[in-house]
């Protein structure tokens, strides 16, 4: 292994790449990364290429379009601490099988939720799975039972705490969620071993069932990798805290939420030197090109509710307009859908700096598109090229504005009755440029063109905008719990011990027995459309990072919250070596 910056493997120029490439979405989790060249290729070109009318100041002004780096390549940050030991866990068989068997042990205790889980306080029994996972984990990780404080928040969250030698230093903090999502009885016999059974084939190292992606790895990586320090005797300088929530899969209001404000409550805001929770990992673009993206931050979440309310009867006799309640919603979901988001180049998605990599290091991306993606900061030409290409592709479209899904409809009781009511709920993915507030006005200035068309009041929560009219009124208003925009997390120094550490992970550990010089790593922030337990943690840190070295394909990405659900051996080892590298960098070159 060549270690030093001059004879780095990863070369920072010439690269032979091929992406099959089409955009990065992460589900999870989640995140995922998915690319498609051939179609890629083609569609983005089609589109560049038919528009040729490049204005004159765009072409004078090409000269300081790469003025500056945005996706520079780093080296391996690698800890120095005695015992150090990452070969044990990506070539020790007899390690990789342990930890094998730990997290199947984890998923075979069937600790899956449904939408609106009760709380605890009103409902202990629901959560009787959860308690004998705290009796698995005590069994599975003695030593951590044994050196670690472990407090009980909201009766089944888990708080682990590793005191530190240096009180004065921000504590770390690692997340993850104990419960996953449901099986669908009606795809048991799909299944190529039973969905909880935590079948564990060494043959194909591989590890079987709910939650061995999402994300009971991520939390049985973490607590191993606490039981291998202690085994090897560390001691931090810093604190280690490890915040295990219980209802992430129903939006977490029962466990990171009361997890979160216990931290806040005893630790105060920005009290946490940094945040890692599920997130996104690398993907293998091709053999000579790999690359790690980290997401820094994710969009909001708004459900808006508009009811139409008016008049009943009999349907024999039906309204003089023609319309009943049920068609003038229609017409509004109809002009929602017709109308949809306007694409934004929001200066808050991590995207940008993820093209930006892609188009520097992928010598075989098509040349037209290679050059929107650079020259998108030029001039309005260049950025609304490539916005136009993106929203083309279903793996990108979302990414780049405010998204909207109708997803309840309910009106109407009987087939010979006139509905007196009617109403829908729209999800919406806030745009990382926009808010809650920008999205509910703009629902209801949809809604008010309806209204002045067919004649019925508006209103917006209890504010009434049009008076209510002889044929009815209709309501916008929020539905249930709203989340705005992430912060995007600073690439700052605590950033860049986080983002050699993976340089050191990939190096020294996925790669270590290989000698190709050509291979090109790069770590790229991105964003996602999902939303993850870290939406209560913002006023602990800014630096949040959605991230497990885990590498991410097709396949893996299918599986997640769906039928065959699996991982590699090799691939949780590898989340615990870039755990087990980061908790030691931190305390080393950052304490």
């Amino acid at each position: 292994m060549v270690a030093s910056e001059e004879k780095h493997r990863f070369r920072s120029h010439k690269n032979t790449s091929i992406v099959k490439f089409a955009g990065v979405i992460l589900t999870l989790l989640t995140i995922s990364l998915v690319f498609f060249k051939d179609k890629f290729n083609f569609e983005a070109s089609t589109e560049i290429h038919q528009d040729t009318d490049t204005s004159f100041l765009d072409k004078v002004q090409d000269f300081n379009i790469l003025g500056k780096d945005k996706c520079p390549l780093s080296v391996p940050l690698t800890p120095t601490f005695e015992k150090y030991d990452l070969n044990n866990i990506f070539g020790n068989e007899t390690f990789i099988d342990l930890a094998a068997e730990k997290l199947s042990g984890a998923i075979k205790i069937n600790t899956s939720i449904g939408d609106k889980p009760p709380s605890p306080k009103e409902n202990i029994d629901y959560w009787a799975p959860f308690f004998e996972f705290h009796e698995y984990l005590e069994q599975a990780f003695p030593l951590v039972h044994e050196k670690l404080v472990l407090e009980k928040v909201n009766e089944v969250g888990l708080l682990y705490k590793w005191e530190g030698s240096n009180p004065d230093l921000k504590p770390m903090l690692f997340m993850a969620h104990q419960d996953v999502v449901p099986v669908n009885e009606k795809t048991l016999d799909q299944w190529k071993y039973p969905a909880f059974s935590g079948y564990y084939d060494k043959e194909e190292q591989m590890i079987w069932g709910r939650g061995s992606l999402d994300c009971k790895n991520l939390l049985i990586a973490e607590l191993h990798t606490l039981e291998v320090l202690l085994e090897q005797g560390f001691v931090p300088k810093r604190t280690i805290l490890l915040s295990l929530g219980f209802d992430e899969e129903s939006s977490g209001v029962h466990g990171a939420s009361s997890l979160s404000k216990h931290l806040l409550n005893t630790l105060g805001p920005d009290s946490i030197y940094s945040v890692i929770d599920e997130g996104a990992g690398f993907s293998k673009i091709t053999d000579k090109f790999f690359i790690a993206y980290p997401i820094l931050n994710e969009k909001g979440r708004v459900d808006v509710k508009i009811t139409v309310d008016g008049h009943g009867g009999h349907s024999s006799n039906p309204p003089l307009s023609g319309h009943t309640n049920i068609g003038i919603l229609a017409k509004i979901i109809s002009l929602m859908e017709d109308t949809g988001f306007e694409n934004q180049y929001s200066e808050q998605n991590s995207l940008w700096q993820f093209l930006e990599c892609i188009a520097k290091y992928d010598d075989e991306l098509d040349p037209k598109f290679r050059e929107v993606i650079l020259k998108r900061d030029v001039s309005s030409y260049y950025k609304e090229k490539l916005l136009k290409t993106l929203s083309s592709l279903m793996e990108f479209k979302d990414l780049i504005k405010t998204s909207q899904a109708f997803d309840i409809v309910s009106g109407g009781v009987k087939a010979n009755a006139l509905p007196e009511d009617a109403y829908a709920v729209v999800n919406h993915r806030i745009d990382f440029g926009s808010s809650v507030k920008e999205v509910l006005e703009r629902d209801l200035e949809m809604a008010k063109v309806i209204a002045k068309t067919y004649e019925y009041g508006l209103a917006m929560e209890d504010k009434v905008i049009i008076p209510e009219t002889a044929n009815g009124m209709i309501k916008v208003e929020q539905f249930g719990d709203a989340v705005e925009p992430a912060p995007i997390s600073p690439q700052n120094d605590v950033y860049d011990i986080f983002k050699k550490t993976i340089y050191n992970t990939f190096v020294n550990g996925v790669m270590k027995d290989n000698k190709d010089d050509e291979i090109t790593f790069v770590v790229s922030p991105n964003s996602v459309t999902l939303n993850t337990d870290t939406q209560y943690y913002w006023n602990l840190t800014s630096n949040i990072y959605r991230f497990q070295f885990l590498e991410f394909n097709t396949k893996v990405i299918k599986s997640l919250h769906s039928v065959n659900e699996a991982i590699g051996s090799q691939h949780h080892a590898s989340t615990i070596g870039f755990l087990y590298d980061y908790v030691l960098n931190v305390n080393e070159y950052h304490s």
